[in-house]
C-alpha cells in the first residue's frame, strides 16, 4: 500500500492583517510597514517508495514611503529511502529604493550566505546591487489598477565567494552579472502564476553561468484550501567534482492559508 502525504502550511501575519506573500522578490508597495510570514513544507511517501522531507521558509519585511527591506531564510532536508538526499538552505538580505515617482526604475543592494551539501558547496557569499524595472508601471491598464499583473526585469552585478567541502579545499571568488524576470499573474480569482527567471553569467568567461527557474500554479479549491504545483529547475555550466549539470524538482502541494 502507497500513502503519500504533501502538506504546505504558511503562516502570514503583518502589523495591520494577514496576507499571503508568494512570490519571494515581490514587494506590496501598497502596505508600508512591517510584514512577517513563515512557511513550513512537509512530504512523505512510504510503500515502494520511502521519501521525506521538510523545508522552512521565513520573511521579514519593512516597506517604507521609498525604500523596502526584507530578509529571507530558507532550510531543505530530504531523506529517500532512509539516506539523507538534500540539505540545503540560505540567507538572503535585500533593500529596494525609489528613484522616481512612477516606480518604474528601482536601486537595489543584496547579500546571501548559503550552503547545500550535496553540490558539496560548504558556503557560498553574494555582495552586490543593481537596478530592477518594473514595466507595468507605465501602463494605464486595469491589470496595473486591478494589481492582476507584476512584472519585474533586473540587471545588476555581484561579487560570488564560494568554498567546497572536498580534499584539499577548493575556492572560487569571481564576478557575475545578475539579470532576472520576476512574474505575478493572477488568472482569476482563485488561480495566480508565479514566476522567478535567473541568468548570472561570469564577467570574465559568459560560458560561465548560473540559470534557475522557479515556477508555481496556484489554484483556490475552497475558502482556506489551495492546491499548488511547484517546478524548480536549476542549471550550472561548469558543474563541481563530477555533479551533474542540472537539477529539476516538481512538487505537488496542498497549502492552508490562514
Amino acid at each position: 500500500m502507497r500513502f503519500v502525504v504533501s502538506l504546505l502550511l504558511i503562516f502570514s501575519f503583518t502589523s495591520s492583517f494577514s496576507q499571503v506573500n508568494t512570490e519571494r522578490y515581490f514587494q506590496d508597495y501598497k502596505s508600508e510597514g512591517f510584514m512577517y510570514s513563515n512557511s513550513f513544507g512537509f512530504n512523505f511517501a512510504t510503500g515502494n517508495t520511502n521519501y521525506f522531507e521538510l523545508s522552512n521558509r521565513f520573511r521579514l519585511d519593512f516597506n517604507g514611503p521609498d525604500q523596502d527591506y526584507f530578509a529571507i531564510t530558507e532550510y531543505t532536508y530530504r531523506t529517500a529511502n532512509s539516506r539523507k538526499s538534500s540539505n540545503k538552505g540560505f540567507l538572503h538580505l535585500r533593500t529596494i529604493r525609489d528613484l522616481g515617482d512612477s516606480r518604474f526604475l528601482l536601486v537595489e543592494g543584496y547579500t546571501q550566505i548559503q550552503f547545500d551539501e550535496f553540490l558539496l558547496l560548504r558556503n557560498r557569499m553574494l555582495l552586490g546591487g543593481g537596478f530592477r524595472f518594473d514595466p507595468v508601471a507605465l501602463l494605464d491598464s486595469i491589470s496595473r489598477k486591478e494589481n492582476k499583473l507584476k512584472i519585474f526585469l533586473g540587471t545588476g552585478i555581484f561579487y560570488e565567494f564560494e568554498k567546497y567541502s572536498i580534499y584539499p579545499t577548493e575556492k572560487s571568488s569571481l564576478m557575475r552579472s545578475s539579470n532576472y524576470l520576476s512574474f505575478v499573474w493572477s488568472a482569476s480569482k482563485h488561480i495566480n502564476i508565479n514566476l522567478v527567471n535567473y541568468y548570472q553569467p561570469a564577467l570574465e568567461d559568459f560560458t560561465n553561468f548560473r540559470y534557475a527557474l522557479n515556477l508555481a500554479l496556484s489554484t483556490q479549491i475552497t475558502g482556506k484550501l489551495f492546491y499548488e504545483l511547484r517546478l524548480e529547475f536549476t542549471h550550472r555550466s561548469v558543474p563541481f567534482a563530477g555533479r551533474k549539470p542540472s537539477d529539476l524538482d516538481v512538487k505537488n502541494n496542498l497549502r492552508f492559508s490562514f
